[in-house]
């Protein structure tokens, strides 16, 4: 399980998150390294054989994921309800690589998205309402190419934001559903006392690699 739960949870979870000033705090975790889930997801793929095709990158923030991919010749997808992470992205984008990046400053549940060999979300999903989380993991299903993977953590329903309205935080057996017709990889679940960006919580989170058969 990643030892760094949540370093920057979504807006959802922040007592104002009108008043949150993402661009200052996006710039602030600048620099730091691609989240462990993320680097075991890419682990997988490589020894699977997965070549880099195309990803979606579901709440992008930062955009150290979406680098990472473009830097190892993805071409991406990368999608976050916030203005301020695209005005972050932008300007760390090299010209070869703008090609290979599709940005999409809009709510999750509200896209398309194309044909993938790979979905990645960190602490985002349980952000969506049910209605939304539903229709977006569909899409995903229904676009996941032949040995594409999915690698997510979605946050269990004895998590400390449980009970905020509009989300989804699920039981391990919604979980497992929702993987039902996928190789598991990995199903990690972590539960625990810790620290967020808002202060101390009670930890509930479910690191997800699955694989679609090929």
């Amino acid at each position: 399980m990643d030892a760094e739960p949540a370093a920057a949870p979504p807006a959802a979870s922040l007592p104002d998150p009108e008043e949150t000033d993402w661009a200052a705090y996006y710039r602030y975790t600048l620099g730091r390294e691609p989240r462990p889930l993320f680097l075991r997801g890419l682990e997988a793929m490589a020894a699977a054989g997965v070549r880099p095709g195309t990803a979606v990158d579901v709440g992008f923030g930062d955009g150290t994921e979406t680098m990472a991919l473009l830097e190892a010749g993805w071409r991406v997808t990368a999608i976050d309800s916030a203005d301020a992470a695209a005005e972050v992205l932008d300007p760390r984008v090299p010209e070869a690589a703008r090609g290979r990046l599709t940005v999409l400053v809009a709510p999750a549940g509200d896209v398309e998205p194309p044909p993938l060999d790979l979905l990645y979300s960190a602490y985002v999903l349980s952000y969506l309402e049910p209605d939304a989380f539903a229709r977006l993991w569909a899409r995903v299903r229904a676009a996941l190419r032949p040995g594409g993977f999915i690698v997510v953590n979605i946050f269990g329903d004895r998590h400390a934001w449980a009970s905020e309205p509009d989300t989804t935080f699920l039981p391990r057996a919604e979980v497992e559903r929702l993987l039902e017709g996928l190789e598991i990889v990995e199903l990690g679940e972590l539960e625990e006392d810790g620290s967020s960006f808002v202060g101390p919580t009670h930890w509930h989170v479910f690191d997800i690699v699955a694989r679609r058969p090929a």
